[in-house]
């Protein structure tokens, strides 16, 4: 398994999507300062669900966002993905690749995805962890862990190795175990306590609960006695209703009857009502008949009059001079003779036909209607035409012939008033006779109305005594057991009962005040009980499991530890003999003091061995490679980052870094960021990475034939 290829997009200088791809043996990047190329170590820890910025050189999680520059806004969101190969299966998920990534929207959340599903941090930290990227991530050296190795105590030293081991996850599962195990010891106290206290109240609970046994005993003697009393109650009170039964058929028999004769008389009352309602609007009728003729006849007479006044005045105007001649064409002189006309009617539509032809001949002409009667002159033929005379006798004729006719109509009319007049009489006193009838019949209804009542009266006694009876015998049944009837009893013997019932409640009073509860309790205090001691048991059991799962996770821990320790001793002296020519390194474990840890002992060729402490600056580089190189090895991971870690080496120790290098290229997967000539010696593929005036930083790849691995470069 190793790591195939880095996706960055929108981190720190690199705002567009950037793919760094990666293949097994040594990959060197390379650049000027303040290029960017550390970012891309920086983006690896951050995918990992690293949450200290500090690790990522930022103040506040939003700086690992591109800032933005001039020509160019800030990202809104970045994402790193590391994708794995996992060909060979060694990987935690069953697939030939494996995605890792981190994205973060900015002044957002952020989200972690696996094969571009989202899942929790703690899945994706435990599952990297389980493929050695745990939390401190040991394969990600960066800058200034060489000198944290160098100041480190043994103390520190022990917890890398202990990194290496990968007991993170198990001392965390032991702690969670430890957490529980303290709060399962305070549950099985509690519990043990309540079972006690239950234990402490089952006793009095049992002794008031056989006091109630005894008492309910004598209760149940003491309602069997009373069930008997009610028995004979019941069949007293069954008898009596048979009574009340006959009562009560004879009453509503008397107020059915009673109620017959009501709605006999109702309905005469009805009919009758119904009668006079017919005779008076009859007599309304008539009534309204008659004064509407006599109104007719007032008005034909009245017309009659109209018409022979018309007669009397068109013969009047028949016999007057007709019309003068105006001489005079102007409006003034026909204005003026119109003074002594005397005023007849005039046909006004003709009177303006005539006007209009004058006016489109040209002529001077006057029309003047005032009352009814019409003036025409014309100045075009120097004189007036006379008017045309209506025929007066004819229309005066015709008056008369409509005043005959309307006085004809009024004698007609006068002949209907008399039968009108008799009818009016008539339902009057029709009104009168059933208005007394309606009278008696009110008197009769009330009679009646109160002897129902009366009836209605007895039946409703009859009903309460009834209801009050069957109450009690609903008493009476409730007082008697389920299945219980009626039982015939003489007095002696319900005498005989009360007296038994007397003996027992005074039985009953030496018990004192019992508590009716007092089983019910002890019944569930008894589960109560039972219940306790399951939960106190599992509790018990969980307990002894929790410990025999800390005991466990912590002989793991224990034994992983050693075999660790074991492999990082001899990778260490392996590696030491490397970096360090006729030389040899060793690892001492430190147990005996308060505070376990492991110290470095160095031998140079032709010195006496040395701790790293007090060896050279870079012997300590070397020393301090060295361990991190052996943490390497002992615990293989997908992939190691060198973020310039051998800037402190000289040429010739660089050169011996470079031999390392080469020497495990086919055992692990390196990506190393270098300002170091020698250290690109053993590239396989070299990345260079620049940045422009713009901020934004490039990536640029070369792969170097292993025979001349600068020439490429350099050209």
């Amino acid at each position: 398994m190793h790591l195939r290829s880095i996706r960055l997009r929108g981190f720190k200088s690199f705002p567009d999507p950037v793919e760094v791809r990666l293949e097994p043996g040594v990959a060197v990047v390379v650049g000027p300062n303040g290029s960017g190329k550390s970012n891309i170590a920086d983006g690896i820890v951050w995918a990992a669900g690293s949450l200290s910025p500090s690790e990522l050189r930022a103040e506040k999680p939003d700086d690992v966002l591109f800032a933005g520059n001039s020509g160019r806004s800030p990202a809104e969101f970045c994402e790193v993905e590391l994708l794995f190969d996992n060909e060979d299966g060694e990987g935690p998920l069953d697939f030939s690749e494996l995605s890792i990534a981190r994205r973060l929207h900015r002044g957002g959340e952020g989200e972690y995805l696996v094969n571009r599903a989202r899942v929790r941090r703690t899945d994706l930290v435990e599952m990297l962890a389980d493929i050695g990227l745990g939390a401190e991530l040991h394969s990600v050296i960066g800058q200034g862990r060489v000198e944290q190795i160098l100041a480190s105590k043994p103390a520190e030293r022990r917890a890398l190795v202990e990194e290496a081991a990968g007991l993170g996850a198990f001392k965390q599962r032991r702690h969670r175990a430890e957490l529980k195990l303290a709060r399962v010891e305070i549950q099985v106290d509690r519990a043990r306590d309540l079972e006690d206290e239950v234990r402490k109240r089952l006793r009095p609970l049992a002794l008031q609960a056989s006091a109630a046994e005894r008492a309910q005993k004598l209760v149940g003697e003491i309602d069997a006695r009373l069930a008997r009393i009610a028995a004979a109650e019941l069949e007293r009170i069954e008898r009596r209703l048979a009574e009340v039964a006959e009562r009560r058929s004879a009453a509503e028999l008397e107020r059915k009857a009673r109620d017959e004769k009501l709605s006999g008389v109702l309905e005469e009352r009805r009919r009758a009502e119904d009668e006079l309602a017919e005779a008076a609007g009859r007599h309304e009728q008539a009534t309204a008949a008659l004064y509407r003729l006599r109104s007719a006849i007032e008005r034909v007479e009245l017309r009659r009059e109209r018409a022979e006044e018309t007669a009397r005045s068109l013969r009047a105007d028949a016999a007057a001079p007709p019309l003068p001649v105006v001489s005079d064409a102007s409006y003034e002189g026909a204005l003026a003779a119109a003074r002594g006309w005397r005023a007849v009617p005039a046909d006004f539509s003709r009177a303006l036909n005539r006007l209009r032809d004058a006016h489109a001949e040209g002529k001077d002409a006057v029309l003047v209607h005032s009352g009814g009667n019409v003036w025409f002159a014309t100045g075009s033929v120097g004189k007036a035409e006379e008017p045309r005379r209506p025929d007066f006798d004819r229309l005066a004729e015709a008056a008369d012939q409509i005043a005959a006719a309307l006085a004809a109509g009024a004698r007609d009319a006068a002949r209907f008033e008399a039968p009108l007049r008799a009818r009016v009489d008539a339902g009057g006193s029709r009104s009168g006779q059933l208005g007394e009838e309606l009278r008696a019949l009110g008197a009769r209804e009330s009679e009646l109305r109160r002897a129902a009542s009366e009836a209605a009266e007895g039946v409703a006694a009859v009903s309460i005594e009834a209801a009050r009876l069957e109450q009690e015998r609903d008493e009476a049944l409730a007082r008697l057991p389920e299945g219980g009837a009626a039982e015939p009893l003489v007095d002696e013997e319900v005498e005989q009962l009360r007296a038994e019932i007397a003996r027992l409640e005074r039985r009953r009073e030496t018990l004192g005040q019992v508590n009716p509860l007092a089983a019910e309790e002890h019944a569930r205090e008894k589960a109560r009980l039972e219940d306790l001691t399951r939960q106190r048991e599992d509790l018990e059991q969980s307990l002894t499991e929790l410990a025999k799962l800390r005991d466990e996770l912590a002989e793991t821990v224990e034994r992983r530890f050693e075999e660790t320790y074991a492999g990082v001793e001899r990778h260490f002296a392996e590696v030491a003999g490397t970096l360090f020519p006729g030389g040899n390194g060793r690892l001492i474990r430190e147990d005996d003091g308060e505070e376990p840890g492991v110290e470095i002992e160095l031998q140079p060729a032709g010195k006496r061995i040395t701790r790293l402490s007090l060896l050279s600056g870079g012997e300590k580089a070397l020393g301090a490679i060295s361990f991190l190189f052996a943490l390497f090895l002992a615990r293989p991971c997908p992939f190691y980052l060198l973020d310039e870690v051998e800037a402190a080496l000289d040429d010739t120790n660089i050169g011996r870094f470079v031999d390392l290098l080469r020497q495990f290229s086919d055992r692990a997967q390196f990506i190393v960021v270098t300002h170091q000539k020698r250290t690109m010696e053993a590239a396989d593929i070299l990345y260079g990475v620049t940045m422009g005036a713009d901020g934004v930083s490039e990536i640029v790849s070369k792969r170097l034939a292993s025979a001349e691995p600068l020439q490429a470069l350099s050209a």
